[in-house]
């Protein structure tokens, strides 16, 4: 037991007697599977799973009834090999953050993948991953889930990309949040009110058990211990309509502007005790940089430095391309999401590849995405739950198309999903959350309506033929229903054309690389030449 139950003072491992008051510990040896004794807690306190785990998953569910269920979710052996630690000081810091956890109403439990069958590298895919997820969800039906490592811990899923633009694929942990492998282009349908709230908190090759521990010290701190908001806002002026239509709903002025606002004066355009932020910048996967927009100019905008700067608990947002990039021995110095989460930032919503929006309201797209986050987490909800409620506004839309579904896909927490501002309390309780449910969380099942991936279209196509037509025979009508800056991104490139599956869409594909990153424009149209999206690339 890490903690005496008498005078609550910490103890070392295996010790008989507290070193502060010399009451006796308890002894919780409990036998393995292989016939070894390990120490375990009992489960009304802080159980890691080995041994017999699913009937101990199963008691965990009845002694938690009342209160927010997680998983913990590493592989302990391998992340304490890559902070260069023991495993057993890397679990005395997870069950002294999962202590954290109850008093605020959360029962976190730790599932150890490497010890159940999953030690194997390659047996440690995706789908055996969410496969050991789901057994535990069909006996204790837990509410959040909170990934410890980066890809080389647990691994991330990633998806051939089945949007029209320069992605090859889109890594994503959307599986382990729907319980469900398959590709969202094949026409899945997801309930988000149904599924496990997952968070990440990644780690990175040459990290020390110390600083990958202060996000749990920073959470300590935050969770649940902000009682009002004070929010920020940075949006690139080309799309300052549609940035202050979506940060009025958590302030009442508007957003700041680059390249008014630059990365030498950004810090000092930031509240000393800010705690909500928003990001409407451009992102790149060749620098560490967000960028702000106004005609041709790219001011450096954002960086790990001027993060780093905020060392106190906050919540982020952010709609810029690669906007979460982390992946492929990035570290702090070369990545926003990881110094913010390092620094103070108790969770992070971003995309790990090209993301959309449009440059005037109303939003689409990423702007849904981050503008339900950041609204949900100004009214308190967790930021699991807020994560989920963003997915759900998204996919509510009637007129889904391949950039709403890789929205979906690309779109990631990074944090703690169940910390919150503090005006949220535990709510949804284990039965409630799945009242009606006969066996753990409903699979998501085929609906063909949402089959949507774009296919190319040769350019002599007949929807060629149609958006050719409207340039020519509607012009200066024409330009008056496309905004400034996707004319910009349009000028002097011929575009490429997509059907958009089964839905009487069509798309014209404009990519534009004459500034610091490819820019890429998109113009959604009916077979009767009518448009009906227009979205450019963050």
């Amino acid at each position: 037991m890490p903690y005496c139950e008498n005078c609550g003072a910490k103890l070392s491992p295996g010790a008989r007697f507290c070193e502060d008051c010399g009451a006796e510990v308890e002894s919780t040896d409990s036998v393995l599977m292989d016939g070894t004794t390990n120490p375990v807690k009992s489960v009304d306190s802080l159980t890691t799973f080995e041994g017999d785990w699913l009937s101990k998953w199963s008691d965990a569910a009845r002694d938690a009834s009342y209160e927010e269920l997680g998983i913990i979710l590493t592989d302990v052996e391998s992340l304490s090999e890559q902070l260069n630690c023991s495993a057993e000081c890397l679990k005395d810091a997870i069950l002294d953050y999962v202590l954290a956890a109850e008093s605020r109403g959360v029962h976190y439990h730790l599932l150890d993948c490497g010890n159940n069958g999953l030690r194997n590298v390659n047996a440690r895919s995706v789908e055996s991953v969410v496969g050991l997820l789901t057994e535990v969800v069909n006996v204790a039906r837990p509410k959040y889930l909170f990934i410890l490592g980066n890809e080389q811990i647990v691994n991330v899923a990633k998806w051939e990309n089945q949007a029209s633009d320069s992605d090859e694929d889109v890594p994503a942990d959307l599986p382990y949040v729907t319980l469900d492998t398959k590709s969202p282009w094949n026409g899945q349908k997801y309930d988000f009110s149904d599924v496990l709230r997952t968070g990440r908190l990644p780690s990175y090759d040459g990290e020390s058990l110390d600083e990958f521990v202060a996000y749990f010290e920073n959470a300590k701190e935050g969770a649940a211990n902000i009682t009002r908001t004070i929010p920020y806002g940075l949006s690139a002026q080309v799309w300052k309509g549609a940035s202050d239509a979506l940060y009025h709903e958590i302030a009442s002025e508007n957003v700041n502007l680059s390249p008014g606002v630059k990365l030498e004066n950004v810090e000092q355009t930031i509240p000393d005790d800010v705690n909500l932020l928003y990001f409407n910048l451009h992102g790149s996967d060749q620098t560490k940089f967000w960028y702000g927009q106004e005609g041709s100019n790219y001011p450096e905008t954002f960086s790990p430095d001027v993060v780093a700067s905020i060392d106190h608990p906050y919540f982020l947002g952010v709609e810029a391309c690669y906007g979460a990039r982390y992946i492929g021995g990035l570290t702090p110095d070369s990545s926003i999401v990881l110094m913010a989460i390092q620094k103070g930032c108790l969770a992070l919503l971003g995309s790990s590849r090209i993301a959309f929006g449009p440059c005037v309201p109303p939003g689409t797209c990423a702007d849904i995405m981050i503008g339900t986050f950041l609204k949900k987490i100004s009214e308190g909800e967790s930021s699991g739950d807020a994560y989920c409620a963003a997915m759900d506004d998204l996919m509510s839309d009637s007129n889904l198309n391949d950039s709403t579904i890789k929205t979906l896909a690309e779109f990631s927490l990074y944090g703690d999903p169940s910390v919150g501002m503090g005006r949220y309390k535990a709510k949804s309780k284990i039965k409630k959350l799945l009242s009606g449910v006969s066996k753990g969380l409903r699979v998501p099942m085929p609906d063909i309506r949402r089959a949507l991936a774009a296919v190319q279209l040769a350019s002599e196509h007949r929807a060629a033929q149609i958006f050719r037509n409207m340039i020519y025979s509607q012009g200066k009508s024409l330009t008056s229903k496309l905004s400034f800056s996707m004319m910009d991104y349009m000028q002097g490139i011929d575009p490429k054309f997509y059907q958009v599956g089964d839905t009487g869409l069509y798309q014209a594909v404009f990519v534009n690389n004459k500034g610091p990153f490819n820019r890429i424009a998109k113009v959604y149209f009916d077979a009767k030449g009518a448009i009906k999206q227009q979205l450019v690339s963050k």
